[in-house]
């Protein structure tokens, strides 16, 4: 996970450590365990970043089925787990939900469908082993899955130096932030580097910000069409930072309610920045 933040990496590492004490825990502290386990699940970041990316599945429908496998043999039942990562994880979280609530028995579940001896500790580590230890290796997966555009990979972290402190670490925090797949995060991300963008525009002339931004422009293109589209950008950029709810917050902004919509946001702003910075600095070493 080299690209998440360890915000969702501590999420990660919670739910391992619980699944860890459920499997020495006795029968009997299995139910708390697992009601544990779905309170980290439920907490951020990591209810944000599955709400967006599982679907949604009839667990009851899906169990139903599966109980009509068991026969009078004990380890019977025949488990039917998609094939589709993100469906298979939904519907392990379901069942722990269910087991965690009372509705599904642990014991009852684990002889039906992985019966490993009269030894409840047994049962409990072979639940453990069958449903939540592939279930967390896929919630890793799942995170590792959201694709970032390589052009704009690429480019993370090869912007040049500012000169100015805060306005670099607002953009490498920005970076940082945007390549961790939980929506808040990319959410974080955007709102920094918008922080980032109004630090930029004063780079040049701190005391008269719109110059500054001329100057900016100057460094970028010397063609009046595309100076001209650049300063258009610009403005628009700055507009939608204090419409929506990125820089501002009060009751009349716009809020974005899809994480694709910060995707979006943040590339649009970051292929601006990039290129004034990049032609600032070689206007510079012109010089």
């Amino acid at each position: 996970m080299n690209d998440t933040n360890s915000i969702l990496r501590f999420s990660l590492r919670d739910l391992e450590e619980t699944i860890s004490d459920f499997r020495q825990a006795p029968y009997q502290s299995s139910g708390s365990l697992l009601a544990r386990l779905v309170h980290h699940i439920d907490e951020e970041p990591m209810a944000g970043f599955l709400s967006t990316t599982l679907p949604s599945r009839n667990f009851d429908e899906w169990f139903a089925n599966a109980q009509r496998t068991v026969g009078s043999m004990v380890g019977s039942g025949s488990l039917d787990w998609p094939v589709d990562r993100a469906q298979r994880i939904a519907l392990q979280i379901a069942l722990c939900r269910a087991i965690a609530a009372s509705t599904v028995d642990l014991l009852t579940f684990v002889l039906h469908f992985y019966y490993t001896g009269n030894n409840l500790s047994a049962n409990v580590n072979s639940f453990a082993s069958h449903v939540l230890d592939p279930m967390l290796r896929d919630i890793r997966h799942l995170t590792e899955s959201r694709p970032v555009a390589p052009v704009l990979f690429e480019a993370m972290g090869k912007l040049p130096a500012s000169g100015d402190a805060l306005l670099d670490a607002l953009i490498a925090d920005a970076c940082t932030k945007f390549k961790d797949p939980a929506p808040k995060a990319r959410q974080e991300a955007t709102e920094k580097l918008w922080d980032a963008w109004e630090r930029l525009k004063s780079l040049e002339i701190s005391e008269d910000k719109r110059l500054s931004v001329g100057r900016l422009l100057d460094y970028a293109s010397s063609e009046s069409t595309f100076r001209a589209l650049l300063q258009g950008e610009a403005k628009a950029l700055s507009d939608i930072g204090n419409n929506f709810h990125i820089r501002h917050f009060e009751t009349n902004r716009v809020s974005l309610s899809q994480p694709e919509q910060f995707d979006y946001l943040f590339h649009r702003l970051y292929a601006l920045m990039h290129l004034l910075l990049f032609n600032r600095q070689r206007s510079r070493n012109d010089i």
